[in-house]
């Protein structure tokens, strides 16, 4: 498998974060009519697994089944942990939006992450698996400022920061390079 790897692992990591909450933003405030699946809206997911895709073809291959792999990972992740937080949701109870979220986000994280296991070598070196699904789940935690009066846009701290913060630790791991012996 050709490997494109120009980035040190820090840029590549800021590379796909600034990506990451570019496409958080997106997925909060971007609207298409008809853009469900099953009930789920699906511009997260596609906003998302677009930029998990570039990275695998910007640091991993240019092969597209990798990244084809990878999108429906981010999909069926997202698919899957909003279903979970719908169905878990109470109304009268709001701090339990904390544990549905970070199950919820543990869940996106993890379907995700195996995804990204299948696709990238790079990706099974240094517990990168554990660090995003730790990461997904903390980060879904701000599930709880959902309905909160204020500044805060909906859905926006948890878009912008899980989406950015698994995309940093996905490009931190695709562009990994084995140390020469």
């Amino acid at each position: 498998m050709a490997k494109r790897k120009y980035q040190t692992r820090r840029e590549a990591g800021i590379i796909l974060a600034v990506c990451g909450a570019i496409s958080g933003l997106l997925s909060n405030y971007a609207t298409i009519d008809g853009a469900e699946l099953f009930g789920v809206p699906m511009l997260p997911a596609l906003f998302f697994g677009i930029v998990i895709a570039l990275g695998i073809y910007s640091w991993e291959s240019h092969n597209p089944i990798p990244m084809l792999i990878v999108f429906a990972g981010v999909v069926i992740g997202w698919w899957c942990a909003y279903r979970l937080a719908v169905t878990l949701h109470d109304e009268k109870n709001k701090t339990a939006l904390l544990w549905i979220g970070a199950a919820s986000g543990f869940v996106g994280a993890l379907i995700t992450s195996i995804s990204l296991w299948i696709a990238s070598e790079d990706f099974r070196q240094n517990l990168s698996i554990v660090k995003t699904v730790l990461f997904g789940a903390v980060a879904g935690t701000l599930l709880y400022f959902m309905q909160s009066s204020g500044p805060i846009h909906g859905l926006a701290p948890l878009f912008v920061v899980w989406q950015a913060g698994v995309a940093g630790i996905v490009g931190y791991a695709l562009a990994y390079r084995p140390r020469p012996e």
